[in-house]
């Protein structure tokens, strides 16, 4: 019986001394690789300083003020090319939003019974609203 213990004791010691070997080096690995994911994470980092610092340079007033003369040939409004809205002449109307009176409205639930149709609006198109305390359609 002592024997067998012993021998019990013996390969439950070997087991974990393996095991404990294993996880060591598996350790050491993570270890070396926290240290590459690091060194990597502060390259990444100067990268992006370095990057930030170009983005500055190239963005300069003087720098931009210097690329936008020579790609975009722009000139200054002179006086006489501002006028007032009074001045513009007049939109001729499309002759489709002259015939159109109302807007149908969308009822608020498909299945409700529908209400007493609105009355035709004369003149130009208008905004159809929803009169909330009767909720009755209205053209306003």
């Amino acid at each position: 019986m002592k024997l067998n213990l012993s021998i019990l004791i013996a390969v439950v010691v070997a087991v974990v001394s393996y095991g404990l070997y294993q996880l060591s080096y598996e350790v050491q690995k993570l270890e070396k690789d926290l240290k590459q994911l690091n060194a990597n994470i502060a390259g990444n980092q100067e990268a992006i300083r370095v990057l930030k610092a170009e983005w500055a340079y190239v963005n300069r007033p003087e720098k931009l003020q210097e690329l936008a003369t020579k790609h975009l040939p722009l000139l200054l409004v002179a006086p006489y090319q501002v006028a007032e809205l009074d001045e513009l002449p007049a939109r001729a109307a499309n002759p489709f939003v002259q015939e159109v009176t109302t807007i149908p409205l969308p009822r608020k639930k498909p299945r409700m019974r529908r209400g007493p149709a609105s009355p035709p609006v004369s003149g130009p198109v208008h905004m159809a609203t929803f009169k909330k305390a009767s909720k009755e359609r209205i053209v306003k």
